[in-house]
């Protein structure tokens, strides 16, 4: 299967360097591929600013060199994902498949071991871009089920409450439901709240 092509002239990177020496081949290589380096972070001497930075620059995608991710690297990415996620190349010299996963959870969309050989790196861009888009699919589709699986526990407790108070069946309380959400243009998960909650504030505490 074919990895998806995005398009890389003006992508703007942030490129987070921990000494690795690679700055100005990777500058080249970002220039000749008409990316728009944003901004070149020093791990070294400022190993606390990353996101800090991220927040600063907003760049669409963030490089990572190191020789190997530490775990106070990884918190404050897995930070500033929480709040902006954007893709994540990360290049390090050696990692553990610990340190694998460790990263992959903190929000890295690509990795590259062994060093960054220039003529891969629009590859490596393509990559971490087509996995973040696909992650963040994913994100979306959970939280669509998640928010109807809510929802329809929300209807059976309603359609519960109109069986039990007015005497109905299952499928008259639905129709039920349905014909009070027709008549306020609401959902059906908005009128299952709001007599949930009616409910809850009429019946007699126990």
């Amino acid at each position: 299967m074919d990895t998806p092509s995005f398009p890389l002239p003006g992508l703007r990177v942030l490129l987070a360097d921990a000494g690795q020496r690679r700055s100005p081949v990777i500058r080249l290589e970002l220039i000749r591929l008409r990316c728009q380096l944003v901004d070149v972070l020093d791990l070294v001497a400022e190993p606390d600013a990353l996101a800090l930075t991220l927040a600063r620059q907003a760049p669409e995608l963030l490089l990572i060199d190191c020789e190997q991710p530490t775990p106070a690297l990884l918190a404050q990415l897995s930070e500033a994902q929480a709040r902006q996620p954007r893709p994540v190349l990360l290049v390090a010299e050696q990692m553990s498949p610990a340190q694998m996963r460790a990263a992959l959870q903190a929000g890295v969309s690509a990795l590259q071991l062994a060093g960054l050989p220039p003529q891969r790196l629009g590859a490596l861009l393509q990559l971490a871009l087509a996995r973040f888009e696909h992650d963040q699919a994913l994100h979306a589709e959970l939280r669509h089920t998640q928010t109807q699986l809510a929802e329809r526990k929300l209807v059976e407790r309603a359609r519960g409450i109109l069986m039990r108070e007015q005497g109905l069946d299952e499928e008259a309380a639905f129709q039920r439901l349905r014909q009070l959400a027709m008549t306020g243009g609401q959902t059906l998960a908005s009128v299952a709240s709001r007599l949930i909650d009616a409910d809850q504030l009429l019946r007699p505490r126990q």
